[in-house]
């Protein structure tokens, strides 16, 4: 059986030709769901467009706005511009941009009358991991994995620093698709 590494290097000479296009965003964002064991809406796919980064998957959020580089309180935008990678294993307590977590993923309709108390904080970023993606032109995106929840622990088990290490050699590998 390929490394996961090495699987995802497979699929990014796949998507080279097209590039990083919804269809190959897509693909790519449920294989990074199923390697890390998380949801498909726990994974954000950002490409770097001129000084901000654009959501590519999940689709929904690139209609959303973008993020510009220079915005202080992102862990997006902070890690496209130190290019490293954290892991943040209490982000529902850190100060971060929120205005992306609003917007409903999961494809259920919303109860009449708004929101279901019972579900008002299931979608909170408990866990987050994210790393940059570099290409021989410097920065051209980032991935973010994260665990929601209604609390740290139910959102499940801490980000290690290995799995961060796997992410960022996924990254590397897919960065030929980034255009």
């Amino acid at each position: 059986m390929a490394t996961p590494v090495v699987a995802f290097a497979q699929l990014a000479t796949e998507c080279e030709k097209e590039g990083l296009s919804h269809k190959n965003a897509e693909r790519i964002g449920q294989e990074l769901a199923k390697q890390f064991n998380v949801h498909p809406d726990e994974v954000g796919i950002l490409r770097l467009e001129k000084q901000n980064l654009v959501f590519v998957y999940p689709t929904k959020l690139g209609t959303v706005g973008s993020i510009p580089l220079n915005t202080t309180g992102s862990v997006a935008a902070r890690t496209a511009n130190t290019k490293r990678a954290e892991v943040i294993n209490s982000f529902a307590q850190t100060k971060h941009i929120s205005v992306f977590e609003s917007v409903e993923l999961s494809g259920k309709p919303k109860p009449i009358g708004g929101i279901d108390e019972t579900e008002k904080h299931s979608h909170v970023i408990q866990k987050m991991m994210s790393a940059p993606v570099v290409g021989t032109e410097g920065t051209v995106g980032v991935v973010e994995v994260c665990r929601k929840g209604t609390s740290g622990p139910a959102s499940g088990a801490d980000f290690s620093p290995m799995e961060l290490q796997k992410l960022v050699a996924i990254c590397g590998a897919l960065a030929k698709c980034f255009k």
